[in-house]
């Protein structure tokens, strides 16, 4: 289990903070991007779009999920991470794609385009996985 989710009971899970820390604390994908001023969460300020590579997160839904004697043990999570780069997009996408493995989250659907406003690659992806709760007892 990676360390991010170890030790969280259900009501502190939070797929959006797991997934940010998940990325800041990545020193390759941080080399590829710069540093963490280039990951955003929710949206991305205006004075930073021109300045490529750009990552933002952005959570689509937690589900209640998996129970036992009719208690809640996980959510159901997607996230959707974008990257917009002129030329390296699909590289980092992919190291993401790496590092969303290790909390056992799946791509499920993928966004290629081209800005024409801007003149970036977006490489979009959605992530699916279960975040379960540390089961403590008491």
């Amino acid at each position: 289990m990676n360390d991010l989710i170890k030790g969280l009971d259900l009501y502190e899970i939070d797929s959006l903070d797991i997934t940010y820390q998940l990325l800041l604390n990545d020193a390759e994908l941080m080399s590829l991007v710069g540093d963490e001023s280039k990951v955003f969460k929710y949206f991305i300020p205006e004075e930073n779009r021109g300045q490529p590579p750009i990552i933002r997160i952005s959570p689509i839904s937690e589900l209640p999920t998996e129970y036992a004697d009719n208690e809640q043990l996980a959510w159901d999570c997607i996230v959707q991470i974008d990257v917009w780069d002129s030329s390296n997009a699909r590289k980092i996408a992919l190291q993401i794609n790496k590092l969303m493995k290790t909390i056992n989250f799946k791509q499920s659907t993928p966004i290629y385009e081209f800005d024409e406003e801007t003149y970036l690659i977006r490489d979009g992806r959605r992530y699916r996985g279960k975040i379960v709760a540390d089961l403590k007892t008491y």
